[in-house]
């Protein structure tokens, strides 16, 4: 019986043994690093999604909110609707080279989506100075500490190797920093200053597009927004000399346009032209409708040509100049 139980328990060790070293060889880490180049890249490409500046929620149930009318609430519905699901992806954490070759590719085929909102903007501190002559146009500038407020956490490393980003400003009258937009300039948005100095980096940019999400307010029209930022954008990056001190800073803008938060007629938008690179008014189905002055419009004529009839979708209005 002792032989037996000798036998027994050397028989059972040595299947243990034997198992153990079978799961062993079977969790054995694949060696990812010495497939070749080519196949690596097809693995990252199949990883690849458009990354997001802040990231998105993370909660993408439906939210409905009651009385999400109101100002408050229309915010958080307006983020609940932008959630979308996303994969954890721990691949730059795997080591430096894994992380070299996957941003390579990042920065080449995704679409980077930076965005600022009431939620991610920096805001100035309060103003103390004594009131002025509301005739005078007012030239807000950014205090020291809000020119060193970054909007987006990017290293300027990986702004300089992006390939096609798109912006969008979702904007309330508080983010122009004053009480009314009609005593101010484009030139002097202290916001616009600070987006444009954090895209000074962005050099390899092929296509660069911004849209401006105006968010309603009962006190004045949202138009100001769009003509605002319109105008404080549309000529950055196209030349650094005769700019004076709020030199013109970032790349080339390709397209502007426009919404509301709530129902809009349809506006028409900025565009490019590929060959002569001057921008011209599009309406909603990409026709070509007017030209626009390089220089700084007035408001009236900003709201003219954004609410401009199409004489390809409308050909009646022809004739009605």
């Amino acid at each position: 019986f002792n032989t037996f139980l000798v036998l027994l328990v050397t028989t059972v060790i040595l299947g243990l043994l034997a198992l153990k070293r079978r799961m062993s060889k079977e969790l054995r880490p694949f060696r990812f690093m010495e497939l070749p180049p080519e196949l690596r890249d097809q693995v990252y490409e199949y990883l690849l999604e458009d990354p997001y500046f802040p990231p998105p929620p993370t909660n993408t149930k439906n939210v409905s909110l009651p009385l999400n009318w109101l100002p408050g609430r229309r915010l958080v519905a307006l983020q609940a609707q932008d959630a979308r699901p996303r994969r954890s992806n721990w691949l730059f954490l795997a080591n430096k080279q894994v992380y070299a070759e996957f941003m390579d590719l990042v920065c080449k085929h995704t679409t980077f989506h930076l965005t600022v909102s009431p939620a991610n903007y920096p805001k100035p501190p309060p103003n103390t100075a004594k009131p002025v002559d509301t005739a005078t146009p007012v030239q807000p500038q950014p205090s020291e500490n809000n020119k060193e407020a970054k909007i987006w956490h990017i290293s300027p490393a990986v702004l300089r190797r992006i390939r096609k980003c798109d912006i969008k400003l979702i904007t309330t009258s508080e983010m122009l920093g004053v009480s009314d937009p009609r005593n101010m300039t484009p030139a002097s948005w202290a916001l616009s200053h600070q987006i444009r100095a954090q895209l000074k980096d962005v050099e390899k940019v092929e296509e660069l597009n911004l849209h401006v999400k105006a968010l309603g307010d009962p006190l004045w029209n949202p138009l100001w927004v769009w003509y605002h930022a319109s105008q404080s954008f549309k000529n950055m990056g196209v030349s650094r000399e005769g700019q004076g001190e709020g030199g013109v800073l970032g790349p080339k803008l390709h397209r502007i346009t426009f919404s509301l938060d709530t129902w809009s007629p349809g506006e028409n938008y900025l565009e490019r032209d590929q060959e002569t690179g001057q921008w011209r008014w599009l309406c909603m189905k990409n026709h070509a409708i007017s030209a626009d002055p390089e220089a700084e419009m007035p408001v009236r004529e900003f709201c003219r040509r954004l609410y401009e009839e199409c004489r390809v979708c409308s050909p009646e209005s022809e004739g009605e100049e």
